[in-house]
């Protein structure tokens, strides 16, 4: 079983930038722009009822692989290894939350993923695919296969959501 989690020495903001006078925000060197993703996935179950479910995942779950993706081009010389970890530890300076993965197996592919303080709070509707559908992405591009994220809790006591990315 192999856990991979924020540094607790990596305390200074190197994984985002903020470039105001250009007008961007970058996360491991790819542009990126921030949202209120829940009152969107509000609206958006509004609209769709469990459809918005559908539709939230496949908009983070092609985010997520898109990111990774993009993250591996933009630096070759880095291990898909690397770039995992510093994702993982990017993950709180970009507001979702603290981050840990732990792999369960690695053929099939079975990842826990624990988020502490997530974006959205509940395991309730499309609001759960917010962070869940991101890193199914990321860790399909990782694990070359598609996985999806299923088996959702939040802990409120703890305020951690976790939940399972699998085939």
């Amino acid at each position: 079983m192999e856990t991979v989690t924020r540094s607790q020495k990596n305390e200074t903001k190197l994984n985002v930038q903020f470039e105001p006078e250009k007008g961007e925000i970058r996360v491991l060197g790819v542009r990126c722009y921030f949202i209120n993703p829940v009152s969107s996935c509000e609206k958006v179950d509004k609209i769709f009822g469990t459809g918005g479910e559908v539709i939230v995942h496949n908009v983070c779950y092609e985010s997520g692989y898109e990111l990774f993706d993009t993250i591996a081009r933009s630096d070759p010389e880095k291990t898909k290894e690397r770039l995992l970890t510093e994702l993982v530890a990017a993950a709180p300076e970009m507001g979702y939350g603290i981050i840990t993965i732990t792999t369960l197996r690695k053929n099939p592919p079975t990842v826990k993923v624990t988020v502490k303080n997530p974006a959205a709070k509940t395991d309730k509707g499309s609001q759960k695919h917010i962070v869940g559908s991101l890193w199914a992405g990321i860790l399909s591009k990782y694990f070359d296969k598609k996985l999806t994220s299923r088996d959702f809790h939040y802990d409120e006591r703890k305020d951690e959501l976790t939940f399972v990315v699998s085939t």
